[in-house]
């Protein structure tokens, strides 16, 4: 697995469609290629060792409430801890740290977007 790998790695493990967000997500786009919501868009950079990353991830959820995406939210930074986690990848590991503030509700033109921004720093040791 390589670095790109093992960021997707990362945030396919939390149960939603994880997509980098280069691909651009219109409604289109997402019925073309069979992604429904909830889903996760995130950003994907690689480095240099020891030279730390700051990203971002969005969760997307359809629904006027905001309980389950803040509960997805929640488990994410749960997972990352206070001290964050560690992707082993061919030749090291991506340490996958909170940023701050870490997580960040969004307002969206549709009534029924519910995005919240997560921050994220990474490094690759």
């Amino acid at each position: 697995m390589d670095k790109w790998q093992a960021l997707q790695t990362f945030w396919a493990s939390f149960d939603l469609e994880a997509i980098d967000n280069t691909i651009l997500l219109d409604n289109e786009t997402r019925q073309e290629l069979g992604i429904d919501f909830p889903y996760i868009t995130y950003e994907a950079s690689t480095s240099d060792f020891d030279e730390p990353l700051a990203l971002t991830a969005s969760l997307w959820y359809h629904s006027l409430s905001w309980g389950a995406i803040s509960q997805k939210a929640d488990e994410i930074g749960d997972a990352l801890g206070l001290g964050g986690v560690k992707i082993p990848y061919d030749g090291g590991q991506v340490w996958i740290q909170r940023g701050t503030p870490f997580a960040q509700r969004m307002s969206d033109p549709d009534k029924y977007i519910r995005r919240i921004v997560l921050n994220i720093v990474i490094e690759f040791l």
